[in-house]
């Protein structure tokens, strides 16, 4: 009988590894498609049942040149991990070494949208290519706009049920978090009166309206797919004029990066303990600890401003003392 998920010659052993990571705990959703695409590269080459060769993988890593670095790393250790069990039944399978895996970058530096830009950004939203059938005029401000508000990961958003919806007490409910972690996520009155409207144009295009259906639907009432989000937001940020450096559009998952670094800002503008407080971001952005949190914490100058502002408070302006401190 022929896989459901899997239609090459190593079907069989993807299949029960899926089966026996699953039943670990691991919900393997990015693995699964990764774990597709390796299948179909196999199946397109001329690999025949038994070990995996050193050429099937070298071929592999050639489809994935056009990728950044980092997610190139990424899947190779996802196939690793297949590889390493399939040894167990094929002794002959290659599994690649570190040596493989492309040079390490430093990483993109996110943008961190100003204001102005946000509110542009939901404007210019709301006047989406009226060449779609259904516009999504509400669609894209309110997911956009829930992003920036909430710093939710964008795959955090598109698993939202309208079960996990409570308006009368300001709450959203985050279950399926990465590492597996669930979390409440506080909502200001504004953006329980966006999510009202929302779900007000939501029903009158006749969508479900049952708790388990997702929030965030497209024109058939299927669940938003992240690639349809991903290129609106790219579509919608060159609409409100805004490029980052080099001529490269901002990327959605900056949206949660100024989530963190607006907070902080504002943390600092109220005179507030911003050290005692980073656990509390760290909870708010669904981090199991303080440290996955400096990652968003980019210096702009804005917030440069404040801490300046901040330590002048505390300690004077040392370009005013003759002796220094």
């Amino acid at each position: 009988m022929r896989d459901k998920l899997f239609s090459s010659c190593l079907a069989q052993h993807l299949s029960g590894y899926l089966a026996l990571r699953r039943s670990l705990g691991y919900e393997m959703r990015s693995h699964l498609c990764v774990l597709r695409q390796f299948d179909r590269a196999v199946a397109r080459g001329t690999q025949s049942r038994g070990p995996v060769s050193r050429d099937v993988i070298e071929e592999y890593l050639r489809s994935l040149a056009h990728l950044q670095p980092i997610t190139r790393r990424l899947r190779l250790s996802m196939i690793r991990q297949f590889l390493l069990y399939l040894r167990r039944f094929e002794p002959g399978t290659f599994v690649p070494d570190r040596s493989m895996e492309p040079a390490r970058t430093a990483p993109r530096k996110p943008y961190i949208f100003t204001e102005d830009e946000i509110c542009n950004l939901i404007r210019a939203a709301y006047g989406y290519p009226p060449r779609y059938r259904c516009r999504r005029w509400l669609l894209y401000p309110t997911l956009f706009g829930l992003l920036y508000v909430t710093g939710m990961r964008v795959s955090e958003a598109l698993q939202l049920k309208l079960e996990d919806l409570d308006l009368r007490q300001g709450i959203l409910r985050i279950r399926k978090a990465k590492f597996h972690k669930a979390r409440l996520v506080p909502l200001v009155e504004s953006s329980c009166a966006a999510l009202k409207r929302y779900l007000m144009a939501r029903a009158e295009r006749g969508h479900p309206t049952a708790p388990d259906a997702h929030l965030f639907v497209n024109d058939r009432g299927n669940r938003l797919s992240y690639t349809s989000v991903r290129q609106a937001f790219h579509l919608v940020a060159r609409m409100a004029g805004i490029e980052a450096e080099a001529r490269r559009i901002p990327r959605i998952h900056d949206l949660r990066h100024t989530a963190a670094v607006r907070r902080l800002f504002l943390w600092y503008r109220e005179g507030k303990n911003v050290q005692a407080l980073l656990p509390v971001l760290s909870t708010f952005l669904g981090h199991s600890a303080v440290s996955g949190t400096a990652i968003y914490l980019t210096t702009t100058a804005e917030l440069l401003a404040e801490a300046n502002l901040r330590f002048e408070k505390h300690f004077g302006d040392p370009a005013s003392k003759k002796g220094g401190f």
